[in-house]
This record gives C-alpha cells, structure tokens and sequence, in this order.
C-alpha cells in the first residue's frame, strides 16, 4: 500500500513539473521571466485585421497563458493609423502590440514609437520579411500579381509576364486595379529601378486601365466578365476559383507582396506579454491559426495555404517603404484620377 501511495506521489510531482514546463518553456525560451509577465497580467492590441480573427488569436492566446487578460482594437489600416498618432501627439499610449500593413508599420518605426524584439522565431521568416533591427516581423502576405477570367482569355493569350499587359489586345478598360494600389505601385518602381520602372508605368499607363475600388470587389467583377483582367491579390483569386469561379492567376516576377508585420510599441504597459503575444503569433502554431483563417503565412515550415502559394516557389519583393513615403495622390495624378 505504501509503495503504492508513494508511486502515486512521484507520478504526481511528474505530472506537476510537465505542466509547469509545459507552461512555462514559451516564456523562458525567449528569455523572458514569467513571473513579470503574470504581474503585467494584461496585453491590448491594436490590429487591421478582421475583427474575427483577432478574438479568435487573443482566445487562443490567453487559453495557453490563462492568468493573462487580453484586449483589442480593431480599425481598418489608416483610421488604426491615426489613432495611434493622435494618441501619441497626446501622450497616451494604450497599445502593446500593433499589426497591420507593411507600410503602416513601419512608418510607426520611423516615427519612435517601436521598441526592438527579436523573437525566437525569426530564423523561420525569410530575409526582407523582417526588420534586421527586431523593430517588426512579418505575420502574413498578400501577393499581388496577374488574374485573368479563363473564359475571356484562352491560355494562349494569358499574360506571363509583366510587360505582357502591354499587348493592344489588353487596351481601353481591359485590365482593373484597385484604385488604392500606390504599395503595388511603389514596390514595382522599387523592384524595376527608376527608370525602368517609369517607363513600364508610362507603357501601361497607355493602355488606359480602369479603376475600382476593393480587391474582394475586383475579384468578383472579373469573375463575372465585367474585364478580362486585373492585378489584384492571389489569395483572393485563389479563394474563389476554389468554389468555382471562371478566374484563375500567373506567378509574375517578381510578385509585389504586401506585409502584415507585428510589432512591440515603445511605451508598451505590458512589455513582457507583449513579447509573448508577438512569440506565440510568430510561432509554428500562431502561423498554423493565421492559415485556418485563410491567410497566406510568412512562416517558411508551415505548409501553404495552397501549393501555388507557397512562398519558397515564388519570387517576391516585400514593400518595406513607409506609408509616408508612398504618394497615393501622385498615383492617382499619374494614372489621371481622382
């Protein structure tokens, strides 16, 4: 009886250490202590993401660290700007931890209000999807690259590349871009160098596109026939093709890809969380969450959303400019409105 009491007791202590690791090797591996972080005890989000997605990320993350309350704001990418700004001009700084666009982030790094991490995780994200200072990381993309409507366009005649748009088959309102394009814009200037990048734009200036706003929008007038082609995301694409859609899309080079990088704030309340919550959104399982809610992940050993959006088969050229230096009115003027 006693042998069997004092088994139960070690095979206890056994189970009482594995939880306690289990719990705690996150927090420890990043160097972190996990008694402040029981003490900060809090995290507030500021994200540009669905609203649904960040409960269901911040519920998964307080699931893992119970003792944690977890919080969000959710605004679309330039009201979250704004009031992340007005809130500084005023000295209040209520946010943790910000994710949204690329270009949005990084204009909060050049303006002092990011603190340095690197996670643990970011050998697993591909050079130009990170900050090499630790100032933010890539979460997701969006590829923006050629779709096409497969009954307008046989496959003969599909754009492979770039300078393909310029065919005269392709003019007077037959290609579509979100009239909000100036990061797609800006990344092909970069990638293509100035001068090759002005004339490429002056050549499919001349083919005299037309604009609309929103991609899901795009997307689904193209679908319909309303214009053969567009440049537009190819998770959207994909998304719909899937259920049936006459749409399909070409792996351009390279493939301008928008980030959604996550980032640690300067005058964080709750530094150690933050760095937490950035660990376990960084994470194998963090990125596993992101693609269960049709995302297209950063992370280089999580399996693609789909096999053609696998990021090592693809050439991509991140948009690490700062949305103070993107001219959407200059975009706009270029391609004549308003």
């Amino acid at each position: 009886m006693k042998q069997s009491l004092m088994g139960l007791t070690i095979l206890a202590i056994a189970i009482s250490i594995w939880i306690s690791g289990t719990l705690e090797e996150p927090a420890l591996a990043a160097g972190i202590d996990i008694n402040t972080v029981k003490k900060e005890a809090g995290l507030v989000f500021y994200t540009a993401t669905r609203a649904s997605d960040a409960d269901e990320t911040i519920r998964k993350f307080t699931e893992k660290y119970p003792f944690i309350k977890g919080n969000y704001y959710r605004a679309g990418g330039a009201p979250l700007l704004q009031r992340i700004l007005t809130e500084a001009r005023g000295g209040k700084h209520l946010w943790d931890v910000v994710s949204a666009l690329g270009p949005q982030v990084i204009m909060l790094e050049e303006k002092g209000l990011l603190a340095p991490y690197k996670s643990i995780h970011q050998s697993f994200y591909p050079k130009g999807f990170y900050d090499p200072d630790g100032y933010w990381t890539d979460t997701y993309d969006l590829y923006i690259t050629v779709a096409y409507n497969t009954k307008m366009v046989p496959s003969s005649q599909v754009p492979r590349r770039w300078e393909d748009l310029f065919d005269p088959r392709w003019k007077d309102g037959k290609i579509c871009l979100d009239e909000r394009r100036d990061d797609w814009f800006a990344g092909m200037m970069e990638a293509m160098g100035p001068q090759k990048g002005k004339i490429y734009m002056e050549r499919l200036r001349s083919q005299k596109p037309i604009f609309r706003q929103g991609n899901t929008l795009i997307v689904q007038l193209m679908a319909a026939g309303e214009f053969p082609l567009a440049i537009t995301y190819a998770h959207s694409v994909e998304q719909m093709k899937a259920v049936g859609a006459p749409i399909d899309w070409v792996a351009m080079e390279p493939m301008i890809a928008i980030t959604e990088p996550i980032a640690l704030s300067k005058h964080a309340r709750h530094p150690n969380v933050g760095k937490l919550f950035i660990d376990f959104v960084l994470s194998k399982e963090g990125a596993e969450l992101l693609k269960s809610q049709r995302r297209v992940p950063a992370r280089l050993d999580v399996d693609p959303l789909t096999k053609r959006l696998d990021p090592r088969n693809l050439k991509l050229h991140p948009v690490n400019i700062s949305s103070e230096r993107l001219d959407q009115e200059g975009f706009r003027a270029f391609f004549g409105f308003r």
